[in-house]
């Protein structure tokens, strides 16, 4: 038995964005505040959201970290009190996805950001127009939010059906001048949460198919977008991918390579999709001993077996000039029982169909030295 629910409206399509008052009307929503990528307001982009939808964007906040923190979301539900905001815009990557998603449930619930991080029982949240501009997260399309509370060194998500956007509107012209390096990183995350996707203790067939979709496209277009961030089919391409890996682990959450990411990005500043990256070809390895499918879905994405794919992915990092070594970040032997002990704790881990223990994780760190 298996279940998939997937709320969220979603609307894909190069100049979409130009079509939100539409959208904002066919829900009786007039009162949005806007969360946006700081560089998204210098560039005007954010003000060309503010056009499209005629009005009735009455507040904006840009001061959003890398990792929202409890206080990027406090100071947001602030703003959004004062001018009686109905529902939020959440524009650009996973950053301003993860905290106007956040902040809808805090306004809606009267409820702290700290509350959130504490297991509060989430019932509600303001709807959410969330609009990426990074071909990477997903999380257009999920019931989750990452925060950080930097006081307490904590980094984890909060999950809850009422979580899941309102509408999703991904128009793929949004990534066009997205760096190079964001884009590999952002890609990666794509091929992360693909092969999590898979990998869960949740998958279904459903899923898989989801999945292995995703990171087909991803395997065909992501060089080519970090190559030429001017090819419009790779942009497309990408923004499918990372969408449809969403609606994939929107159902099953993520595993390894998620858990043992979190303590390299909150301590080591490693880039989230970069982070993943640095123990996705080991898990993927592990992983097929339990299920041998996966050698079947690599030979679908053009490689004989899981290994030469796992491998595949080692390259890729390379070339994308990636850290592929934990000692490239001043990471030593004598680090490894932290790293494990961190990912051991993430919820993450038990949703990996492979448990191989603290043993086996700090063997894979191990190996990153």
């Amino acid at each position: 038995m298996w279940k998939f629910h997937q709320p969220v409206n979603v609307i894909f399509g190069e100049g979409e964005i130009a079509n939100i008052g539409t959208y904002l009307n066919e829900y009786g929503l007039n009162r949005a505040f806007m969360v946006a990528d700081s560089f998204l307001v210098e560039s005007g982009a954010a003000g060309s959201i503010e056009s499209f939808a005629a009005g009735k964007v009455v507040g904006i906040s840009s001061d959003v970290e890398p990792n929202p923190t409890i206080k990027n979301v406090a100071d947001v539900v602030k703003k959004m009190n004062q001018v009686n905001a109905d529902c939020i815009i959440a524009f650009g990557g996973g950053s301003a996805m993860d905290c106007a998603k956040a902040a809808a449930v805090a306004a809606a619930e009267h409820c702290s950001p700290e509350e959130l991080l504490n297991g509060f029982q989430i019932t509600k949240a303001l709807p959410v127009i969330a609009i990426p501009t990074t071909a990477g997260t997903g999380s257009e399309v999920t019931a989750g939010a990452v925060l950080s509370d930097k006081e307490k060194g904590i980094k984890a998500a909060i999950f809850s059906p009422a979580i899941f956007p309102t509408i999703a509107i991904v128009d793929p012209e949004l990534t066009l001048t997205v760096p190079a390096m964001v884009t590999a990183a952002t890609g990666l995350d794509v091929l992360a949460h693909a092969f999590d996707a898979m990998t869960s203790v949740k998958a279904n067939e459903a899923t898989d198919a989801l999945a292995l979709g995703a990171a087909k496209l991803a395997c065909k277009y992501l060089e080519r977008a970090v190559a030429d961030g001017s090819d419009r089919e790779a942009r497309a391409g990408m923004s499918k991918a990372s969408l449809i890996a969403g609606l994939a682990f929107s159902q099953t959450g993520t595993t390894g390579s998620h858990a043992c990411s979190y303590i390299l990005t909150s301590k080591y500043q490693v880039p989230h999709g970069e982070a993943c990256a640095f123990t996705l070809d080991a898990w993927l390895l592990i992983n097929s001993k339990v299920k041998p499918e996966l050698n079947c879905y690599a030979k679908e994405l053009g490689f004989a077996q899981v290994q030469e794919l796992s491998d595949w992915l080692n390259q890729l990092k390379e070339k994308f000039g990636m850290r592929t070594r934990l000692s490239q970040l001043g990471i030593q032997t004598d680090d490894l029982a932290e790293l494990t002990a961190a990912s051991m704790k993430s919820s993450n881990m038990t949703n990996n169909i492979a448990q191989i223990g603290e043993e086996g994780v700090y063997t894979i760190f191990k190996s990153k030295l």
